[in-house]
């Protein structure tokens, strides 16, 4: 569903927002110019079915959170290849292996979700840009098909969008400037949490799906105001909209 559509100038800024809300939508790698970005949901995700919460799951909720670092970390990744971002801690497409994956393998396996671990070594392999953008893509799927075999609720999803939230304000340096890899990650984990609110926008609650449509323009706002995430030097960003953001999806998700 389109919230509104929001026009980004520049190649650059074009192609790094073409990437994130274009996931596993053809990835525009060669955009060039203005760039006009429909805020929807990915095409090809499997149907995610939110039950109506009875209870919340902190489990899945936790779970969920992850993959969306996995994702996000993913995301920079194509960004790093596709628009020379540098990080002197190496590619992104490395780091969900290694530090995520392995803290949710179990809960993953117990749900029936994809193997993730093969397809993150597949595209940790390399290969020319075509090759890496379609493993990336399965991964991507993967991802997705986890999130489904969770089976969560609206308020599962919605709990962990707070806590995305929660680790993208931890990365903003409250007391000045924030180092760019920092900055970066906050960047790319909110591109994420803000793709998940779109999720919950035909949910059957419209307590939810008007929530969820007044969040999803705020955070638009937020994105709108975040410097390019192509830096050299470290960002001055103000975390308070984003934890604005995250009481009001707390308060939102006491509701349901």
């Amino acid at each position: 569903m389109i919230l509104r559509k929001i026009t980004f100038g520049g190649a650059g800024r074009a192609a790094r927002n073409a990437v994130t809300f274009g996931v596993c939508l053809g990835l525009g790698l060669a955009t060039t110019g203005h760039a006009q970005i429909d805020r929807m949901k990915p095409k090809v995700e499997p149907a995610l079915i939110l039950a109506q919460a009875a209870a919340t799951d902190p489990e899945t909720v936790r779970i969920l959170a992850a993959l969306a670092k996995i994702e996000s970390d993913l995301n920079l990744g194509m960004l790093f290849m596709q628009d020379g971002l540098t990080n002197p801690d190496g590619s992104h497409f490395a780091h969900p292996r290694v530090e995520t994956l392995p803290g949710i393998a179990a809960g993953l396996a117990a749900a029936g979700a994809p193997d993730l671990e093969s397809l993150l070594l597949t595209l940790e392999g390399g290969g020319d840009a075509a090759t890496v953008t379609a493993n990336f893509q399965a991964v991507i799927t993967g991802i997705m098909l986890a999130r489904s075999s969770l089976k969560p609720t609206n308020r599962d999803l919605l709990l962990s969008i707070v806590a995305q939230t929660e680790a993208i304000a931890a990365e903003i340096n409250v007391s000045g400037p924030t180092e760019v890899n920092n900055y970066q990650d906050a960047w790319a984990m909110l591109m994420v949490a803000r793709v998940q609110i779109d999720l919950l926008l035909g949910d059957s609650d419209p307590n939810v799906a008007g929530g969820a449509a007044e969040m999803g323009m705020a955070m638009d706002d937020v994105i709108l105001s975040m410097p390019d995430p192509n830096v050299a030097a470290p960002v001055g960003f103000d975390p308070a909209p984003i934890l604005t953001l995250k009481a009001k999806m707390e308060e939102l998700a006491g509701t349901i």
